[in-house]
């Protein structure tokens, strides 16, 4: 029966001390309006990289938006087509595209435009440490897919320099697909190399640019300013609108053809219904914040401050040079002892275990944001420190 398979499958979870929970850590603090709640000081596991989440031009907007409802009340392509192109047209602008289009999360984005684009006569290659939508989306593809070692250029070049392989598959299309910031590691993909081997061999470069837009770059445009880097059609960018942004969905922008074609194409958008419009309402005024306001500046200079900080920390992944948010700490098996530990002493501090990174490398993942003060960040690597030396 069902019901005996799931629980032994349950309980074969939490022999293997891999069984997830939730625990509720944010509270708002409704004495302060539109303000950020007391306990940012100490949370260190937020997307919300910017801390727009809470910003009250944002929460503004939201509110003016509801004027249209709490919902889209249908997909896109029935009656769920409100405000939706503003927010497009903006993203487009703000990632120096074409056009863009915008689906119900990133994890829908990247299953529906690579499961769309990919065909069986075409071959991928992709990052072996790739987010599992990134991975999900080839599997759903039904294109030759080769994953390569992480971030390993010369693997991909040989690959296609190989034209006895090539020509004996007689693929259509290559795409190089990547994340431009990675997740769990907070290392940044080769994006610039990348993208001279898919001049070089005529390959499109798909970017999964969720942890970068807001984060790289002066503007905060992601890893394509970051390496200076004009759009063009052999690029392909995916975003979200749940880190930086401070929101919820996901994005594809490109070319107009591309987007004419995920229109008609795309499972996950065709099939979904559209995000509300007061969502949309507060995304199209974060892109307009982040360009415009010191937001990114103000947690590029964290970084900066946390590379320090965090520099003697035995057990931490991450060199002088790091530009991003996240920095991973390692601590194996005692992972989920360290996050329960930094947990009860009011931190907020996840552990990360199989099978969303490799056994024997899980670790706590660190997220740094512009609210975060320099105390904020020596208290924790204190308690860090402290629990390393008992």
């Amino acid at each position: 029966m069902l019901k005996n398979r799931i629980n032994l499958e349950l309980e074969e979870i939490k022999r293997n001390n891999l069984y997830r929970s939730f625990k509720n850590f944010y509270k708002p603090n409704c004495e302060r309006k539109f303000k950020i709640s007391k306990n940012i000081s100490k949370n260190f596991s937020s997307n919300d990289y910017l801390c727009l989440s809470s910003n009250e031009e944002i929460l503004n907007a939201i509110k003016d938006a509801l004027k249209y409802g709490s919902g889209s009340t249908g997909s896109r392509l029935t009656s769920g087509n409100i405000n939706h192109e503003k927010l497009e047209n903006t993203i487009s602008e703000f990632k120096g595209t074409d056009s863009s289009l915008v689906y119900s999360s990133g994890y829908a984005t990247n299953l529906g435009v690579i499961s769309a684009l990919c065909s069986k006569k075409d071959l991928i290659l992709s990052d072996s440490l790739n987010h599992a939508s990134i991975i999900d989306g080839c599997k759903l593809s039904n294109a030759k897919k080769i994953v390569y070692p992480h971030c390993d250029v010369e693997f991909i070049k040989k690959i296609l320099e190989d034209e006895k392989f090539l020509k004996g598959n007689q693929f259509e299309n290559i795409f190089i697909i990547t994340d431009g910031v990675f997740s769990m590691d907070g290392d940044i993909a080769p994006i610039d190399e990348l993208f001279k081997l898919c001049k070089n061999y005529n390959c499109t470069l798909i970017i999964d640019d969720a942890h970068g837009t807001g984060v790289l770059g002066k503007k905060g445009k992601g890893s394509l300013e970051h390496f200076k880097i004009k759009a063009n059609e052999n690029i392909i960018q995916i975003g979200t609108l749940s880190k930086a942004n401070g929101l919820v969905g996901g994005y594809v922008t490109g070319y107009s053809e591309l987007i004419d074609y995920l229109i008609n194409k795309s499972r996950s958008f065709i099939y979904s219904t559209s995000l509300p419009p007061y969502v949309i309402a507060g995304a199209t005024k974060s892109f307009e914040l982040i360009e415009n306001r010191n937001y990114v500046s103000k947690l590029q200079k964290n970084i900066l401050v946390s590379n320090k900080i965090f520099s003697d920390i035995k057990n931490i992944n991450f060199d002088n040079n790091h530009k991003t948010p996240i920095y991973p700490l390692l601590f194996g098996k005692n992972t989920m002892d360290m996050s329960n530990y930094l947990y009860n002493a009011g931190y907020q501090c996840i552990g990360i275990r199989y099978p969303t990174v490799a056994k024997g490398s899980e670790r706590i993942r660190v997220s740094i944001t512009s609210c975060h003060e320099k105390e904020d960040i020596i208290n924790l690597k204190d308690k860090i420190s402290k629990y390393i030396e008992n």
